[in-house]
């Protein structure tokens, strides 16, 4: 694996509305997973209805208040975090230029779960989904995730999973088999409430993670503020409250999960443009091939004047280099 993994990958912002993009439902790892209550499925979609479309015609029509009714507090902040880092204005800008949330319509429900306590629900939905405008349309299984906190259900979350190339999956869903949704671990619901994150500071400069971590879970803080989970995926996060120019932190713990098969491994941090033109530019690397072991460390960085100044394209002296958490193996 090269470096120039990085720079070759465009590297995407999750929607503010919390829609993540399509991936493969991965069955749990844990050896004791939980086992979630099977709530009353007329009550349960009429929650998830409610409360999902309520979250949709605020999104659509700009209604700050009654967004902030119909979703998490956990959801609030991180939504804050992300336009903010991203030096955007708060609340303003997560009702502009915002792609419309998939209307329900579209979809045919197939069933809910509830956490341990009945005050979590995992509605999923299943409907053909086109991401991107080129994209061709495919089915798609739709996850909603709700929390019952202030004494009411809001809205936190969705996904989808691509069921193209799980076809047992998709009938068994089709068939309203409710057990699918206990065995395949991206259609359950939150054990507990997630915990509401720190607000982050205005950042110096914009910053990004890339992880390509297949067989892999990490678990990420940068600068001691910005929270990451990445599992069995390739992924791009904004880094809440950006970086920094001068000394920066990352510390990481690796989980290998797939024993069979292991894989090459790249985690990568940019400073993004901000100038029309820019390029963005990789300050620390941590790269490695697939019989790699590796556990995560914690690291310090410096993001220097060369390395901006070396996002303009105009930029004539010698290419700064990004910290390397494990040097980089001299090519062929």
């Amino acid at each position: 694996m090269k470096k120039s993994i990085f720079l070759s990958v465009v590297l995407g912002v999750v929607s503010l509305w919390g829609v993540a993009a399509a991936r493969q439902p991965v069955a749990s790892t844990v050896p004791s997973a939980p086992q979630f209550n099977v709530p009353d499925q007329q009550q349960a979609r009429s929650i998830a209805d409610t409360i999902y479309n309520t979250w949709r015609v605020a999104m659509m029509r700009g209604n700050e208040n009654a967004w902030r009714n119909s979703t998490t507090q956990s959801r609030q902040v991180k939504v804050r975090n992300l336009v903010v880092s991203q030096k955007g204005k708060f609340p303003q800008d997560i009702f502009r230029d915002q792609p419309a949330p998939p209307a329900l319509e579209n979809f045919s429900y197939v069933g809910a779960l509830a956490g341990p306590t009945n005050r979590t629900l995992a509605a999923t939905y299943l409907g053909r989904v086109q991401l991107g405008e080129k994209g061709k349309s495919e089915m798609n299984a739709l996850v909603l995730e709700f929390v019952h906190e202030g004494g009411k259900w809001r809205f936190d979350q969705s996904r989808f999973f691509n069921l193209g190339r799980l076809p047992q999956v998709e009938k068994r869903l089709r068939a309203g088999d409710l057990s699918v949704l206990q065995e395949q671990d991206g259609f359950h619901p939150y054990t507990k409430a997630p915990e509401v994150p720190p607000t982050c500071p205005f950042p110096q400069l914009i910053g990004k993670v890339f992880v390509d971590a297949q067989g892999r879970e990490i678990d990420m803080r940068v600068n001691g503020i910005s929270l990451h989970q990445f599992a069995d995926e390739r992924r791009a996060d904004v880094i809440s409250g950006g970086l920094k120019r001068g000394l920066n932190t990352i510390t990481y713990t690796i989980r290998t999960t797939s024993e069979k098969q292991k894989h090459a491994m790249a985690i990568g941090l940019f400073v993004m443009p901000e100038t029309p033109g820019n390029k963005a530019v990789c300050v620390f690397d941590h790269i490695i091939d697939p019989g790699d072991d590796a556990q995560g460390g914690s690291f310090s960085f410096t993001v220097t004047n060369e390395m901006i100044a070396s996002m303009n394209p105009g930029f004539t002296g010698a290419k700064p280099q990004p910290f390397h958490a494990v040097p980089l193996k001299p090519r062929k």
